[in-house]
């Protein structure tokens, strides 16, 4: 009995002076759940098929200057909107809507490449200062989009320059490469 008592507090002592120790194992054992479900979440969205149906809605992410998420609704087969919810390098919340349409035969070869340009509008929220300025501009998205064949995936890349008009004038550019999964 006192062999199981001497382990008991031998153990105790073990677990109360190495907490740390448990504490970076028990964050690492949710780490490794959080990416099995990721890669899980990653697995089923690229095992998608043709037999899916392409909605006109897609949702996304685009990385960049803004980095964000990104809605697109498509009007017909050349004309869509996109509309953005960010974060930039400068500490600026930025809401960002724009009309676009593909341009088809501009490029021709065999990459399923589809560039596009279009006209928007942006809404920042300047948080530089903790004074909470708004600013309005105006902005002209030229970019392409890469249809994943045999998938409702579509990845895109676009440069943007745009014109701050609201606040102060002053130019900007702004670029962002993402993909957007249709539904």
């Amino acid at each position: 009995m006192l062999k199981y008592a001497l382990g008991f507090f031998v153990l105790a002592h073990f677990f109360y002076n190495h907490h740390d120790f448990f504490n970076i194992c028990l964050k690492y054992s949710a780490w490794i759940f959080i990416m099995k479900k990721l890669i899980c979440l990653i697995a089923l969205l690229f095992s998608t098929t043709q037999v899916m149906a392409e909605g006109n809605n897609g949702a996304g992410i685009v990385f960049g200057d803004p980095s964000g998420i990104t809605f697109q609704h498509k009007i017909n087969a050349q004309q869509f909107t996109d509309f953005y919810f960010a974060y930039t390098w400068d500490k600026e919340w930025v809401f960002i809507g724009d009309y676009k349409f593909h341009l088809p035969n501009l490029f021709q070869g065999s990459v399923p490449v589809v560039p596009y340009a279009g006209i928007g509008l942006f809404f920042k929220i300047e948080d530089k200062k903790h004074d909470d300025d708004v600013a309005l501009g105006a902005r002209i998205p030229l970019g392409i989009d890469w249809r994943i064949p045999n998938s409702p995936i579509v990845l895109f890349g676009e440069l943007v320059p745009a014109l701050r008009l609201i606040k102060s004038t002053d130019g900007d550019f702004q670029a962002g490469l993402g993909g957007r999964f249709f539904f």
